[in-house]
């Protein structure tokens, strides 16, 4: 509390009384509004029901603008784990020959073998917990990692806006992303509560052409990526970097009614001008 305290600027502090009766503390800053003359970072995050999310930093200021800091954050994929979870508890629950056999083939032979109902649950349980750990792990680097982003923005003089393209919840139902997602979304909003930095919700798609804004199609798939081409244009991009860029260019269009907006807008467009070929790599 102390430390709170001490930040620039000071926190809000409010108490709350829990469902189960304990006492919370909530900290939070009303957003900073960008101001003419201010420097600007805008982050750009596209969720992604199938993979995690991409984000971008783009950087504005008097020169114009650039793109600071781009990821893919994607989890690991569990189909294995999940797999071997799911035999793990048939077997305990009714032990065969031909269960056992399958195990062997994930298993070691010696431990296949050994197995017993008890140890199929207990290596069950070990493999869920595990799981569970990667993916808290996730959501503690995706968070942490925009908290940097927003305090090195702040030391640097820039008001941060966080843009997001959020998956509705329906979509997510039955995905096995949509625990770790929905709870990374949650520690973002508790997050932008706390560094007091502005938060937008708002569409935008990577199939869409950013130089023109024709719809592309498809022309190639790696387990890393996804390119489309405009057939109009003949613009070529990388879906996840497209979408994150559409997100920044569809929030200044939307505020197309102040200096600072039109500003950023025309400088994102220069930049793109200036490097055609940035989404693609």
């Amino acid at each position: 509390m102390i430390e709170e305290n001490e930040l620039e600027t000071r926190p809000d502090f409010a108490l709350q009384v829990t469902h189960s009766g304990k006492l919370r503390i909530i900290a939070h800053r009303a957003p900073q509004l960008p101001q003419p003359g201010t420097l600007l970072r805008v982050i750009a995050i596209d969720e992604n029901s199938a993979h995690g999310f991409a984000l971008a930093v783009f950087d504005f200021d008097d020169h114009g603008c650039k793109l600071a800091y781009f990821e893919k954050l994607r989890l690991e994929n569990h189909g294995y784990r999940r797999q071997l979870t799911a035999l793990l508890q048939s077997f305990a629950s009714a032990p065969s020959g031909e269960k056992r056999t399958q195990l062997s083939q994930l298993l070691s032979e010696e431990l296949a073998k050994a197995l017993t109902p008890e140890l199929a649950h207990e290596l069950a349980r070990q493999a869920r917990r595990k799981e569970r750990r990667i993916n808290d792990e996730f959501v503690r680097r995706f968070t942490a990692l925009v908290r940097e982003l927003v305090r090195e923005a702040a030391k640097e003089g820039r008001a941060t806006v966080i843009l997001v393209d959020p998956i509705d919840y329906k979509s997510l139902e039955g995905t096995r992303l949509q625990d770790t997602l929905l709870r990374a979304r949650r520690a973002l909003e508790n997050l932008v509560r706390y560094e007091g930095t502005l938060l937008v919700e708002l569409r935008a798609s990577g199939k869409q052409c950013p130089h023109c804004g024709s719809w592309g199609i498809e022309v190639r798939r790696t387990m890393r990526s996804r390119v489309y081409k405009c057939w109009k244009c003949g613009a070529m991009w990388e879906r996840d970097k497209a979408a994150v860029y559409n997100l920044a260019a569809k929030h200044f269009e939307r505020m197309r009614n102040n200096e600072i907006t039109e500003r950023a807008l025309a400088s994102l467009r220069q930049w793109l001008k200036a490097h055609p070929r940035a989404l693609q790599r």
